[in-house]
């Protein structure tokens, strides 16, 4: 493994990484428009409280996932990784179709390129934040023109400065999609962890997934808080006894404030480290869980 990853504070020592969440929101602001603002988190101090609650509670990485033209703030990852004393990573890259900003269609090829690769050379915002992986997204069951050039370009440049890719499904899926296509230019798939893939609660998908040597994330735990989130649990253990547990991460992807408690939301950034883990110590142990939020974050960020 690499020895350091970069952060927004600066490159930090893989093995300092601690436990780690590869795929959360502290900062997220997608759009101007009202139907936004339930996804909206833009008070600093808000997402401080939360920070630190994850930090209270054992945690000691993120990984913040809002790429170009989804209101990511490096400065504000700054202010809250200071205040809150843990480690924060930004992403360069690109989302869904969605989500893609304007100039995507106005620039060419190079240009696009070159607005990434000057992310990963210089640095983001004043601060000049180096980005610790690159971002793709797809839309629900399918892959458009755009989203194909998006996987294209972020994965070239993934592949040709090393730095893994951490990809949104939508839904879960178009994940074996994503992982062919990131193939062809020659993306390793244990360079890959696709997100939201337990929306699908299909087991055995996250299975064939996996036997490509790509890693996925369970980040969605924190939805289903009357059930204890038992479906995950069990979705974690079949895994494990299947012998694919060190493709597996675990988040929240708490992106909203439906999901923070400083907003007034349920279950919080600390859940997974004292709730779920209580709830599914049973089914997995502690060796399981551990690799689950150390081990195998610290494998796909470092490579």
């Amino acid at each position: 493994m690499r020895e350091t990853v970069n952060t927004v504070l600066g490159p930090v020592a893989t093995s300092d990484l601690g436990v780690t969440f590869i795929h959360e929101h502290l900062y997220v602001k997608p759009n101007e428009l009202p139907r936004y603002y339930p996804s909206t988190l833009d008070n600093i101090d808000k997402s401080i409280e939360e920070a630190k609650s994850f930090k209270a509670a054992g945690g000691r990485t993120m990984v913040e996932m809002s790429p170009l033209n989804f209101g990511r703030n490096t400065e504000a990852l700054r202010i809250i990784a200071r205040e809150a004393d843990i480690n924060v990573v930004c992403i360069t890259g690109l989302h869904k179709q969605e989500h893609l900003p304007k100039w995507f269609d106005e620039l060419d090829d190079a240009e696009v390129s070159h607005v990434l690769i000057d992310e990963i050379e210089d640095g983001i915002g004043y601060s000049h934040v180096k980005p610790g992986a690159i971002k793709i997204g797809t839309s629900l069951n399918e892959i458009t023109p755009a989203e194909h050039r998006s996987i294209r370009l972020c994965g070239t440049v993934a592949r040709d400065f090393g730095l893994p890719m951490i990809t949104h499904c939508d839904k879960g899926t178009m994940g074996l999609e994503q992982i062919k296509l990131l193939g062809e230019i020659g993306v390793s798939p244990e360079r890959i962890c696709l997100s939201h893939v337990d929306l699908t609660l299909d087991v055995d998908y996250l299975k064939r997934i996996c036997d490509t040597g790509a890693y996925i994330s369970l980040d969605h735990v924190g939805r289903d808080l009357s059930s204890h989130d038992h479906e995950r649990i069990d979705m974690l253990a079949e895994l494990i006894r299947s012998g694919y547990g060190d493709h597996v991460c675990l988040a929240g992807d708490m992106g909203k404030k439906d999901y923070f408690r400083s907003y007034g939301g349920k279950p919080g950034l600390d859940y997974i480290l004292t709730d779920f883990r209580g709830y599914a110590l049973e089914k997995i142990g502690d060796a399981g869980f551990d690799r689950m939020v150390t081990d195998n974050p610290h494998h796909v960020l470092a490579g």
